[in-house]
């Protein structure tokens, strides 16, 4: 091969190695994201339980009912 196709051939490796490294940490990224999002989901609903169960026990009898675009 001649200097040019190597040094060309040198470049595409350093370039998809880079790539796949941004590959690697932005996967990272979303699989940490998944996570905060699956746990805030969890503590939104409980939470969520814990007012319906408030609300039901300051004003029984008074069920609260959802705008029917819920």
């Amino acid at each position: 091969m001649s200097d040019d196709h190597e040094a060309r051939l040198e470049k595409l490796e350093i370039d998809l190695a880079h790539a796949t490294n941004t590959i690697d940490e932005l996967n990272a990224v979303v699989v940490d994201q998944a996570r905060k999002i699956e746990r805030m989901t969890r503590l939104l609903a409980n939470m969520t339980d814990q007012v319906e169960e408030l609300m039901d026990n300051v004003l029984p009898g008074h069920h609260v009912e959802k705008p029917p675009h819920y």
